[in-house]
């Protein structure tokens, strides 16, 4: 659960500090939501969104730069008010922006982030919920979810890149949120000044989201730390055992919020995180049928009541719609209060940006990918499009209240980040990528050795073929990835790939990571730089299949064509003018031969131009073809 808020997750009743996010009136949901839309949006177009979104990352970090919290990224970029910034960063946020940055390949930027983080860690090994970095925003609470979130960081970089830079502080942090463990199994919230002010007192409940938080983290350092092994299989598997003897309501499929250890009374609230988090922590299946958990929140369509949930919603956003998924929901949309008995929202339908990219990541990992990636696109409507707001996603659409905390609506590094795991396909609580359906939480953690000899036998104008020596694994390795600078190129099962649709006369620089069935990924090779040839001036080409060209029409048209070999449901077109901005049509049909007329050409015009269809059932790439008018 975010960071980007005044407190983490309050139980039975209990409101977190509110954020003073203001926003537009809120407007009557529709009266049933329609069906998450059909995928729109191709993989190009979801890179160049990770893209954006990773360039706003950086700025955010970059506004630290000079200030004694140099490193961290800031949480939001808009405005407490019209003139004073919410220049806060969130022990959480950082975590999460910490593994976008490794997801991108920017270890330089990752590691800026956890530097800092070690730095600032307490002695007693344990971060604050929020510092300020210029001013304002100190969460004094020491809660166990954003320092679980620190060691996933730490675990991530480890199994990314090797070493043991970060294993002091992780111990440090873990030993910390040992002396919380209760007698159900679980471990409870932390520490916080709070309940009375300026004193610290132990949090009284545990919540669902941080016990899912801790398990896989004591599993992976059990096996770091021979001393520390029996202490952090017994929190594992406490842990473990809270969740699904506790926590777990067989009736309905799905996770609780969380217990209250002086009451022992559970959270009556129906929060939507702890069920896909539930599952990227747990697996699938296992004591419980995790997976059904989506189906739940999938499938709550009632009145807005605890008993009778609703989460998915659409909402009017500009011109379209945005169907996506919600925290939580109150029916009447009645006036929440803070802790002080202070306005703070009110309780209606919104679109929870971040929570959304965690249904996304979950459906990856139960193999519902045009699922997955259909709520990949309804977050990228909300992006920012231009300006400092550009790739960045806010925390909420309306910034109504959840019945724990009122949410942003600003740009914010949970939101963000999250979109980046989610289009990459990362599990940041098991620190590997998603590569089919199926539990990314076995025993094997062991990540494949490093691919050597790494080199580009041949290119042509928009290709480039890679070979590499095999790695080698405890188990198996599985396959390999090949990234063309931070963005992944492709995946192969040998160790040879060709990676198509590049530019003429253009520099790359390739990498590969081996991966075994476990999700556990190697380090980066080092990286091979190759310029492709340069283009013959061909307008076209054929491959098992298609045709394309690339035709002239008169001084200032050409047509492009493309001719399936099978029957194509749809074809989309995509090029680029002269180098300008990318423009993107549905072609037209006529005799099995799809066309588009491009206007606007001038001699000597250039156009890169390339296509997606449909053959028998799913979508593909062409490469990238260049014409010359």
């Amino acid at each position: 659960m975010s960071g980007s808020r005044m407190a983490e997750k309050l139980l039975a009743g209990t409101l977190a500090f509110a954020l003073g996010c203001g926003g537009a009136p809120l407007e009557e949901e529709e009266a049933e939501p329609r069906a998450l839309s059909v995928q729109e949006l191709t993989a190009a177009e979801r890179a160049q969104a990770s893209d954006q979104a990773y360039q706003w990352l950086k700025a955010q970090q970059d506004l630290t730069t000079g200030f004694a919290l140099a490193g961290l990224v800031d949480s939001f970029d808009d405005w407490w008010n019209a003139t004073e910034r919410k220049q806060i960063v969130y022990t959480y946020d950082q975590a999460v922006a910490a593994i976008a940055f490794m997801n991108k390949g920017d270890r330089a930027r990752a590691e800026k982030v956890l530097n800092k983080l070690v730095a600032i860690q307490d002695p007693d090994g344990s971060w604050i919920n929020s510092y300020w970095w210029n001013g304002y925003g100190e969460e004094l609470r020491k809660h166990v979810g954003p320092v679980a979130w620190v060691v996933m960081a730490f675990m991530t970089h480890e199994k990314l890149y090797g070493g043991t830079t970060y294993q002091a502080p992780a111990r440090k942090a873990l030993d910390w949120m040992l002396t919380f463990k209760k007698s159900n199994g679980a471990i409870a919230g932390g520490r916080t000044t709070w309940d009375i002010q300026g004193v610290w007192t132990d949090e009284v409940w545990s919540s669902t989201e941080h016990n899912q938080d801790i398990y896989n983290i004591y599993r992976y350092y059990a096996g770091k730390f021979s001393d520390r092994a029996s202490a952090y299989n017994d929190a594992a598997s406490g842990a473990k055992q809270f969740l699904d003897n506790v926590m777990w309501n067989n009736t309905t499929k799905r996770f609780y919020g969380g217990w209250k250890n002086n009451t022992n009374l559970l959270d009556t609230n129906v929060p939507l995180d702890v069920n896909p988090w539930g599952v990227l922590a747990l697996g699938l299946s296992g004591t419980r049928d995790y997976k059904s958990s989506l189906a739940s929140v999938d499938n709550a369509k009632g009145a807005g009541t605890v008993g009778d949930p609703k989460y998915v919603h659409s909402l009017p956003y500009e011109s379209t719609t945005i169907t996506a998924y919600d925290f939580d929901w109150q029916y009447d949309c009645a006036a929440a209060k803070d802790q002080n008995g202070n306005y703070n929202g009110d309780r209606c339908a919104d679109i929870w940006f971040e929570g959304s990219a965690f249904m996304s990541v979950a459906h990856h990992m139960n193999g519902n990918t045009t699922k997955a990636d259909t709520i990949i696109d309804e977050i990228i409507k909300k992006q920012g499009k231009s300006g400092t707001l550009l790739g960045g996603v806010p925390y909420s659409l309306k910034g109504t209240s959840n019945n724990y905390w009122r949410m942003a609506q600003e740009n914010c590094v949970s939101s963000t980040g999250w979109l980046i795991i989610a289009i990459h396909r990362f599990n940041p609580f098991t620190g590997a990528y998603i590569t089919g359906g199926g539990t990314t939480n076995p025993s094997d953690t062991q990540a494949p050795s490093t691919p050597s000899g790494l080199s580009a036998p041949s290119k042509t104008a928009t290709s480039v073929t890679l070979t590499w020596s095999a790695s080698t694994d405890n188990v198996g390795v599985t396959g390999y990835d090949v990234y063309r600078g931070t963005t992944l190129a492709g995946s192969a099962s040998s160790t040879s790939y060709t990676v198509t649709g590049l530019s003429a006369s253009t520099a790359y620089s390739f990498t590969v990571r081996a991966r075994d069935a476990a999700g556990n990924t190697s380090a980066a090779s080092g990286a091979v730089s190759v310029t492709t040839s340069a283009s013959g001036g061909g307008s076209g080409g054929t491959t098992g299949d298609y045709t394309a060209s690339a035709t002239r029409l008169s001084s200032t048209q050409a047509q492009l064509s493309f001719k399936p070999t099978t029957s194509a449901l749809y074809v989309d077109v995509h090029y680029l003018l002269n180098g300008g901005a990318q423009q993107n049509f549905r072609m037209a049909q006529s005799g099995g031969t799809w066309t588009q007329t491009v206007s606007g050409l001038s001699s000597g015009g250039k156009l890169e131009y390339w296509f997606t269809y449909e053959k028998s059932g799913p979508q593909y790439d062409s490469v990238h073809y260049t014409y010359t008018h």
